[in-house]
């Protein structure tokens, strides 16, 4: 079976609840039309159905505005610098608000504007939502805001919460659990992966891909195609003059650094802490 990318988890953690909300919103447009058309008859006068839909977009504009914000404060990281998380929480409402109550009274007025035969005034729109709506929307974004985050959540690499301080091995009869701090470099060997400590060597199925998901990036840094070294368990690197290096452990095993993994290992092994 083919697993899936971390992309397509990513954007169907985000498609997906964002296509029920969606729905959710239609639903509540046409009922608050339908409410409309109720109002009109029991208090005789003329139903518009154009102005009831222009007048009830606002519904429509609660996810967009919500993940706009978000993104906003997301790249600004002013909901970082805060601190609080209710602190982030009624800066994102009100935000959220204000930007709701501007666009809407922008879109109410723009689309009057071109498309009916009286324009409904900018500033006019703007003084009768404050007025009528504000609440809704204060409730609307305090609600939101208490929905986890999908680009702060989901756009971290999903294996770091898998990440594990040690490993369990099956030696024949015999299950084993090995510190990571005490694993010197991890070797492919199709369709097997070595794992080399500083008195022993264990074999275990599987592939080099899925035992580095488990690991720490920064800690266990690929030297080869075939090779993650223990960064924290390096000495020292030697130029071999064409380009690769020799990577001397504190053990005085020996191991080759590709010229093509030259320049991540060393911004590593330059801030890693001696293991």
């Amino acid at each position: 079976m083919v697993k899936s990318s971390p992309f397509f988890k990513f954007r169907n953690a985000v498609i997906k609840p964002a296509f029920k909300f969606s729905v959710a919103l239609v639903l509540i447009v046409l009922a608050t039309i339908f409410q409309d058309y109720l109002h009109a008859r029991y208090q005789s006068y003329s139903f518009f159905f154009s102005e009831s839909l222009l007048f009830n977009l606002h519904w429509i504009l609660i996810l967009p505005v919500a993940l706009l914000v978000r993104m906003a404060f997301r790249r600004s990281k002013i909901l970082s610098s805060l601190g609080s998380k209710w602190a982030s929480r009624v800066l994102f409402v009100l935000m959220a608000t204000v930007v709701h109550l501007f666009f809407f009274a922008f879109l109410v007025f723009s689309v009057s504007g071109l498309f009916y035969d009286h324009t409904f005034g900018f500033w006019e729109n703007v003084v009768y939502s404050v007025s009528n709506d504000l609440y809704k929307f204060l409730l609307i974004y305090a609600g939101v805001s208490l929905i986890p985050n999908p680009f702060t959540t989901i756009s971290q690499n999903p294996t770091v919460l898998d990440r594990v301080d040690f490993l369990i091995f099956q030696i024949g009869k015999k299950t084993e659990k090995i510190q990571i701090d005490a694993i010197l470099y991890i070797y492919s060997a199709t369709p097997y992966v070595e794992f080399f400590t500083a008195d022993k060597k264990y074999l275990q199925q599987g592939s080099l891909k899925s035992y580095s998901e488990k690991l720490d990036p920064s800690i266990f840094v690929r030297i080869h195609k075939s090779t993650l070294v223990n960064v924290r368990k390096v000495d020292s690197i030697h130029s071999r003059g064409n380009g690769d290096y020799d990577v001397l452990l504190s053990t005085g095993q020996q191991l080759r650094l590709s010229r093509n993994y030259v320049q991540d290992f060393r911004s590593k092994f330059e801030h890693a802490p001696s293991g």
